[in-house]
């Protein structure tokens, strides 16, 4: 995910580039399984200060169901809309001071926001974020009605057979089941609190 984009650079503010990606990431992030390529359609916009890096993208992710914790494929789309500011000028390789770079402060400090001295733009961590931004907080399989995760009844109907095992918020059990009494301290409380404001 590396970008030569020295001769952009030399163009004047609106030049566009634009690239079909189909990149491997098996190297992009340990804590990650890839189960596909990242694949959409990269804009690269000079601007007056550096280059708008735009584009949309998908991937897959192995990851566990929130539920009954067996892995799954998890689709992740996301967009990207990052400002790359370069470290040195293009004709004469001289460093740019700070306060020659007209952008927001914050992006000064990113070194992931960097086109470095050989003029190369990497969108590789600025992809790694985003991946992990796009992921859902709660994985789960293919839920059936209110969100019941047939993995996880069906493993419990196997522990069941096992042995009589509890489980707190079991799906299968019904609302007229004994309450935990550890549990119907609270319970009380909640239903006194909610006697007194009515």
């Amino acid at each position: 995910m590396l970008f030569n984009v020295a001769q952009l650079l030399k163009e004047p503010t609106g030049a566009v580039r634009r690239h079909e990606l189909n990149e491997d990431l098996t190297q992009l992030d340990p804590e990650l399984r890839f189960l596909g390529p990242l694949i959409g359609t990269l804009q690269l916009l000079r601007t007056n200060s550096g280059i708008l890096v735009t584009g949309n993208f998908s991937t897959a992710v192995q990851t566990n169901c929130n539920r009954c914790v067996e892995p799954i494929a998890q689709e992740v789309r996301f967009s990207l809309e990052e400002n790359f500011r370069p470290l040195t000028e293009v004709t004469t390789g001289r460093y740019l001071r700070p306060e020659e770079f007209e952008g927001e402060e914050e992006d000064l400090e990113d070194a992931a926001l960097l086109i470095d001295e050989r003029h190369i733009l990497n969108i590789a961590e600025v992809v790694r974020q985003a991946i992990w931004l796009a992921m859902p907080m709660y994985p789960g399989c293919n839920w059936i009605g209110a969100g019941d995760c047939p993995n996880l009844l069906k493993r419990l109907t196997e522990l069941d057979q096992l042995e009589d095992i509890g489980f707190v918020n079991d799906p299968r059990r019904t609302a007229e089941e004994e309450i935990d009494p550890r549990w119907a301290a609270l319970l009380k409380l909640r239903d006194d609190a909610g006697g007194r404001e009515s």
